[in-house]
């Protein structure tokens, strides 16, 4: 039994096509003959395909849905897309590899385009086909693309009438179904186990793509992880990204696409990208250092796969991948920003936080002239033995709350608790021409202070609360004086030393 697919835009016939056999119909594949579409295009061992646009209409996918008889009187539908919605008029949607009978006459609609696909039985008598081959031949293939053949038996009808398809409105409506799902993927937290995935879905899927990962450089080599990656339920087997096109962004730090139209010579490409159709790999820049430094590379691809015929990465989808690369470098430069910052808040107050956050260069360390302050509790072991360390613990948390808001009132620096004993700096991480009048106005203020903790505290302090101080003022090398695993940002040299051993003399 023969059917009759009539295609149709804002009322107007573009053409038509009769078929006894498996149909599948979409938009050109980038080595598929040049128009005028709509035509007719054959290829050993796949499916006759009908052409029903140019690459431009990106809304049209190149394999969209699929047209064949079952059994002697019935015909089915099947949508072929992995996002793209197929719709039989008045009877239901169908997502990817959902199928629908056909009842005649029926109408098939791929959500997005701005045509409709009308489809008539036509009885086995019918003359038809004499009819059909009395009309215009379809114009010969590119000869560039010798894989392909126009069959000869299969003639259509074409009209006077605009056949790019292209609809600005509707393009414009797809770059923005795009952007939509690229914000959708970068809303999700970074930290979160399916960053990463979710934004390798959302390339796989939107620009039709068997698989999309990201892979990240740690200086010496490639990391690979299951969790950056989609691979499209229809892949059997996966192999690893394509070392050599990883190895070339990294070395050029520039997108890399495959087959690359200005490269003819294929000799030294590597078994893994032989067996694709296409591939590309974005790099993902560290913008934390220069910005030229490679972090990772966004990599995408499709396999060799001789049912549908899909063509190279346009030039279009060549953008949204560079812009979701650039969006993911974003991100990962927040996330290491954030992470500094919380691992900072552990070990630094406030304000030297901040200073490192807008200097990380900071904790490399340099050599500035400060003053440094050491404050002893005095007597704190001996009234520890008295008064218990619960008493003590409480007592000493206190004192030293106290004594370090003098610090920071008077814009100090808390390097560090030793015990009972406060290390405090000033003249860095922001310079200052008065860091000694502040260290020694500080210290007189921790004097003051011994009032006050008497009347609090003295009752049960044996021998009352006292303090020695000492303050040294020279140069100092500033910077990240602790470990990796715990940070400490403060002074080291011969005037902290020498501050240290200041202090210890006020005991004699």
């Amino acid at each position: 039994m023969s059917i009759k697919i009539s295609l149709a835009k804002n009322g107007e016939s573009l053409g038509a096509i009769t078929v006894d056999e498996a149909v599948e119909i979409g938009r050109r594949d980038r080595r598929e003959p040049n128009g005028p579409f709509p035509l007719v295009v054959r290829q050993v061992g796949i499916p006759m395909r009908w052409i029903v646009s140019e690459l431009e209409l990106i809304q049209m996918p190149r394999a969209s849905f699929r047209l064949e008889p079952v059994g002697t009187k019935q015909w089915k539908v099947t949508n072929l897309h992995k996002t793209a919605r197929v719709s039989v008029r008045d009877v239901c949607d169908m997502i990817e590899d959902e199928s629908q009978i056909l009842s005649f006459p029926a109408t098939i609609q791929v959500h997005g385009t701005p045509f409709p696909f009308f489809v008539e039985c036509l009885d086995s008598g019918s003359d038809a086909a004499k009819d059909i081959r009395s009309m215009k031949q379809i114009s010969s293939p590119d000869p560039q693309n010798s894989d392909f053949s126009v069959d000869p038996q299969m003639t259509m009808t074409h009209f006077s009438v605009n056949r790019s398809f292209v609809d600005p409105d509707q393009q414009l409506k797809v770059v923005l179904e795009w952007i939509e799902h690229a914000i959708q993927a970068m809303q999700r937290p970074v930290a979160s186990a399916d960053f990463f995935s979710g934004i390798a879905r959302t390339v796989a899927k939107i620009i039709d793509l068997d698989r999309a990962e990201i892979v990240l450089w740690d200086g010496s080599n490639w990391d690979f992880d299951i969790s950056r990656r989609f691979i499209s339920p229809t892949i059997e087997r996966v192999g690893q990204p394509s070392i050599s096109m990883l190895n070339e962004v990294l070395s050029t730090k520039r997108v890399v696409v495959y087959p690359n139209p200005n490269e003819h010579d294929t000799l030294n490409m590597s078994d893994s990208v032989r067996v694709l159709r296409t591939a590309i790999a974005c790099p993902i820049l560290n913008m934390l250092e220069d910005g030229n430094s490679i972090r990772g590379v966004l990599y995408a691809d499709r396999n060799l796969d001789q049912a549908r015929r899909r063509g190279t990465v346009l030039e279009s989808e060549k953008k949204l991948i560079e812009i979701l690369a650039t969006a993911i470098a974003s991100s990962l430069a927040r996330l290491k920003r954030e992470t500094e910052v919380i691992t900072y808040q552990q070990f630094f107050s406030p304000k030297i936080t901040e200073a490192i956050r807008r200097d990380p260069k900071l904790l490399d360390g340099d050599d500035v002239k400060v003053s440094v302050l050491f404050c002893d509790i005095r007597g704190f072991s001996r009234a520890t033995d008295i008064i218990g360390a619960k008493a003590a613990m409480a007592w000493i948390s206190d004192t030293l709350s106290e004594l370090s808001a003098i610090v920071l009132d008077s814009d100090g620096v808390l390097v560090d608790y030793v015990g009972d004993e406060m290390f405090a700096m000033w003249g860095a991480p922001d310079p200052s021409n008065d860091h000694a009048l502040r260290a020694a106005m500080a210290a007189l203020a921790m004097m003051d202070l011994r009032t006050k903790l008497n009347e609090r505290y003295g009752s049960s302090i044996p021998g009352g609360v006292d303090f020695g101080i000492g303050i040294c003022t020279g140069e100092a090398r500033v910077g990240n004086t602790g470990s990796k695993q715990k940070f400490k940002y403060g002074p080291m040299g011969r005037t902290v030393n020498l501050g240290s051993r200041i202090q210890g003399l006020t005991k004699q």
